[in-house]
């Protein structure tokens, strides 16, 4: 069940729309939900949840039933857990680093260094010299029997 939650939780987050649909939508029924528990019309319920879920709760109006409480608690948990999602989406969007590297760039890069490391045993070949294993390798000086 947890793998479950889990799973929907990220195939929710994975798009921008889905989360503002996923508000709208639980917004919405939570308001037919409560037009119709506490017997009042559909523009009462949309008042009431969008009261609820934005955390303004003026108190004009609340659920008096235990079903309309639960549902109230529902659109409380439910309505904070989504909008901090949406949040960390628009964050990552307004933060990302214009410096990272894509995925292309990536591999151009570690295409570009094994040419330099071929290279280099070319150059190293010529000059009947051995490679060098690593960079402290190299850095080394060169004993007297080398020279």
């Amino acid at each position: 069940m947890f793998q479950q939650l889990t799973g929907a939780v990220s195939w929710l987050c994975d798009s921008g729309r889905r989360v503002v649909t996923a508000i709208v939508v639980n917004v919405a029924v939570c308001a037919g939900g409560f037009a119709l528990l506490e017997r009042t019309d559909y523009l009462e319920g949309l008042y009431w949840a969008v009261t609820t879920a934005t955390t303004t709760g003026y108190g004009d109006l609340s659920p008096t039933t235990a079903p309309g409480r639960a549902l109230a608690m529902w659109l409380m948990v439910s309505s904070v857990a989504l909008v901090a999602i949406a949040t960390a989406r628009l964050a990552a969007r307004l933060v990302q680093d214009p410096h990272l590297f894509s995925h292309e760039e990536q591999e151009e890069l570690k295409d570009d260094v094994d040419d330099v490391r071929d290279m280099l045993v070319l150059v190293c070949e010529r000059l009947q010299i051995p490679v060098p294993e690593s960079v402290e390798e190299a850095h080394r000086p060169a004993s007297g029997a080398d020279r």
